[in-house]
Order: structure tokens, then sequence, then C-alpha cells
């Protein structure tokens, strides 16, 4: 039953979903590092799938960019490219300023439902509490995108969302690598603090400032980062 069932995984995309999705975050949080080799026969063998499955979840990610081809010998995690890091934080200036502002307006004219307000609350308690201790790199990254997820989700517009939603695995990777510098996470909660309170109050224009702050001031500061591990390290 069971070599039934592989051989017919190739037209069961559930199986090709679950090993994207496993390999995806071991990508995102830095389990599988930049440079690591992957290995189709190995990695079906761990995971208890053929093949095929493994091979359409890696063709997914080399077209995301996670992985790349490295000729002869398989595949291999891509590299971080600082560059491209920092264009998408540039992206996301504008995106989640917006957001913001959209979230404010909503808690201005009373749109915003209860649910939304302690959606929002809830994943800056979260990330705050991570942030005091610093010693969960990958549960603080994940903390960060589900702040930021939380404000797409109060401003109501689920195409912000939906045009950011590929970039997190590249964005929660580069921070991984770097969040173990002293003083960097908290200084990224003490700005979700100030632009959740300004949301919460309905200043609009503040949180539209305070976010395209946050994320020009984060932007710089991890590719400033990434480049001098970079170089370190060659």
């Amino acid at each position: 039953m069971q070599n039934s069932i592989m051989n017919d995984i190739k037209s069961n995309p559930l199986y090709i979903d679950q090993v994207y999705e496993h390999l995806l975050n071991a990508i995102a949080h830095g389990v599988l590092a930049p440079g690591s080799r992957i290995r189709q026969s190995a990695l079906s063998a761990s995971l208890g799938v053929s093949r095929q499955p493994v091979s359409h979840a890696l063709q997914l990610l080399k077209k995301q960019g996670l992985v790349r081809d490295t000729g002869r010998q398989g595949m291999e995690v891509s590299p971080i490219d600082p560059h491209h890091v920092r264009q998408l934080y540039q992206a996301r200036q504008s995106l989640e300023a917006l957001a913001a502002t959209l979230a404010a307006e909503r808690a201005a004219n009373g749109t915003a439902s209860t649910e939304e307000r302690q959606a929002l609350s809830d994943a800056l308690e979260s990330g705050r509490a991570l942030a005091l201790q610093a010693t969960d790199l990958a549960g603080l990254v994940q903390a960060d995108a589900s702040f930021h997820v939380a404000m797409y989700r109060f401003a109501a517009n689920p195409v912000i969302g939906e045009m950011l939603k590929d970039q997190w695995p590249h964005l929660t990777r580069a921070m991984v690598g770097v969040l173990d510098e002293p003083g960097v996470p908290q200084r990224a909660w003490d700005e979700h603090i100030r632009i959740t309170h300004s949301v919460l109050a309905g200043d609009v224009s503040t949180a539209n400032r305070l976010m395209h702050e946050h994320l020009q001031r984060a932007g710089a500061d991890l590719f400033a980062r990434l480049t001098k591990r970079i170089s370190l390290a060659a």
C-alpha cells in the first residue's frame, strides 16, 4: 500500500506542497543555511517520499531564488544578496506605510473590529516578550513576520499581504543571521510599539511616518550588517 502511494506521488499535489513547505521553512529559518547542498536522493529518503515531489518543490524554490543549480552536484541554498534585501526593504517602505495608514484610518473611523485590534496587540506583546529574552532568534523572526502580517490584516487590504507573501522567506533568512547582535531585537520592537500605539490611536500621519522610518532604518542596518559579515567571511 505504501509503495503504491509513493509511486502515485507525482499526481498528488499534497506531497509536493508538504515537501515545499518543509524546505521553505528550513531555508527561511536558517536550518538550511546559504550554501547548503541539497541532494534529491538523500532528501527524498529522509522525508520518506519519492524524488518527484522533491524535484517539483525544488523547482518552485528555484523560481523564488531560494535555491540554485550547482551543475552535477545538484542544488544548493542560494547565498543571501544584501543588495536584494535592501531593495525588498525599499519596496516595503511604501507598501507597509500604506498598510499602517489604512489601519490607522480604520481605527479612527471605527471600522476596525475588536478582534483585529486584539490580534495586532497580541502580535506586539508576543514579540516584545521574545525581544526581552533575545535567545530564541527563530521565534523572534517569526514574531516579526506575524506582527507585520497582523498590520496587513488590520489595514483590510489583502493585496498588500499577497504582494509581500513570497518575499518573507528572503527577509526572514536575512534577519536570522544578524539578530544575535546586541540591542538589535529590542530596537525593532520599540519601534513596533510606537507604530502600534499610533495606529490604535487613529493617528494616520504618525503611523505612516513611523512605519516608513522603521523600514528605512531596518533595511539600511540589515544591509550594513549583512555586507560586513560577508566581507569578514571572505
